[in-house]
């Protein structure tokens, strides 16, 4: 299981970064930041390596690390990038899923457009609706064949994700959640779809004048989240307007 986080518009204040990252390693100063029920009784750290990508002229850059987000800190290395989309993905790994820089998210697919995506979850079953003519594997993560089945998709429907296309996906697997964001440089899209840990796998999007972030934990510098986004919800985020829309029937 992993964290996820999203900052669309404008710049945000350090503090933001830290308490994600804090999150990752469940401490700050002692204290826990996000009670959920993975972490009331012990110490629950996403250790597994991260990633983040960012659009910088129409285009993702990636970066990759196989050390652990709170021991690399790269609170610094945010605050210099000049960029409206910047997406971080902190791993925790599933049992028997090999620990490398080919299963870190975010993923990568170009096809004239470019989307990166992350998944926080597990799926157990076999994932065999991905076109394997067209999309090759690179590790060996549910992740990765979870958004090349969802491209797959999303090419017969000309690249607009809907909530119907992700439940039948979703309807034969086996999963713990199958929370994702994707993105291109225009556009986000966040959908949330869990069968357990509602405090753990419940997203959190947070709206100001300047920017959204959403994240899988809660940001305590930001205040209540405007929304949470619970089971069954799939959001579509407008880069350059800095709005969001709901896709589902869902709204809490």
């Amino acid at each position: 299981m992993c964290r996820l986080f999203l900052r669309i518009g404008k710049e945000v204040n350090e503090q933001v970064y830290s308490e994600f990252i804090g999150s990752c390693s469940d401490y700050v100063g002692g204290a826990k930041l996000d009670v959920h029920e993975r972490n009331e009784t012990k110490l629950e750290q996403h250790s597994d390596g991260f990633g983040y990508g960012y659009v910088k002229d129409d285009h993702f850059e990636l970066r990759r690390f196989r050390e652990p987000i709170y021991e690399r800190n790269p609170v610094d290395e945010w605050k210099k990038i000049e960029t409206d989309v910047l997406f971080i993905h902190a791993r925790k790994a599933p049992p028997n899923i090999t620990v490398n820089i080919k299963n870190n998210h975010p993923f990568y697919w170009y096809n004239g457009d470019e989307y990166v995506f992350g998944h926080n979850g597990t799926i157990k079953n076999k994932i065999n609706e991905y076109d394997d003519r067209k999309f090759f594997l690179k590790g060996s993560t549910d992740s990765e064949k979870y958004f090349y089945s969802l491209l797959t998709a999303m090419a017969e429907k000309e690249w607009a994700p809907d909530k119907q296309m992700i439940d039948k996906l979703l309807e034969n697997w086996d999963y713990t959640s199958a929370n994702f964001i994707l993105a291109s440089p225009k556009k986000a899209w966040v959908g949330v779809f869990y069968r357990k840990d509602p405090l753990y796998f419940t997203m959190k999007l947070y709206k100001t004048d300047d920017s959204i972030v959403v994240s899988s934990s809660a940001i305590p510098s930001l205040g209540s989240p405007t929304e949470r986004l619970r089971h069954g919800s799939l959001v579509e985020i407008d880069i350059a307007s800095n709005n969001y829309y709901y896709l589902s029937e869902f709204r809490f």
